[in-house]
């Protein structure tokens, strides 16, 4: 969802920032550090894609049923950008999350990094909290409004949710595991 994406990029920066501690704490360079590319390269194969398969299939709710117009993308070139500008937030604040976690690690303030770490969790989940069950109806935005739709276990929403969660979390495992062991030895 893409309210709740955004700073769950924030958040995985972080936890790839503590991931690289080691390395970030003797790196000086803050926008060229030698796992700032490989971090790139995670966000764009690894975390993004989950973002933009359910925009693509389900935007209605991947925008938690708050607009319309975010379903109308053909000859609409506005709503289309939608697509590509989320992308870029994505990666961008994927890049300030880790970028910020190693600004904390040079200046010795390493508790900051939990701090923030904590907030971007919290703001994660916070649009549940306050769209409470939203999620759980699939459907078109006029089809849930209504009251119709489908529930969220069913498929074909469920079957395609859970293979790009699996998806998520293996790249997430894979390349988490990559950090621990590169920043040692950088």
């Amino acid at each position: 969802m893409i309210q709740v994406d955004l700073p769950a990029a924030f958040a995985i920066g972080q936890t790839f920032a503590m991931l690289s501690k080691t390395y970030l704490k003797k790196e000086n360079e803050l926008f060229t550090s030698k796992l700032l590319g490989p971090f790139n390269f995670y966000l764009t194969t690894g975390f993004v894609p989950g973002g933009l398969f359910l925009l693509a299939g389900w935007p209605a709710w991947e925008a938690m049923f708050t607009v319309q117009w975010i379903e109308n993308s053909y000859n609409n070139p506005i709503v289309a950008a939608v697509y590509p500008l989320f992308v870029i937030a994505m990666i961008l604040c994927g890049n300030f999350g880790y970028i910020l976690g190693h600004y904390f690690y040079k200046s010795n303030l390493d508790k900051y990094v939990k701090y923030t770490l904590f907030l971007g969790v919290f703001l994660t989940f916070l649009p549940f909290l306050l769209r409470w069950g939203c999620w759980s109806r699939i459907g078109t935005f006029a089809e849930v409004k209504a009251g119709g739709g489908y529930l969220f276990g069913e498929p074909p929403f469920f079957t395609g949710w859970l293979c790009i969660m699996g998806y998520l979390i293996v790249t997430g495992i894979i390349a988490g595991l990559w950090f621990i062991k590169k920043s040692k030895k950088i």
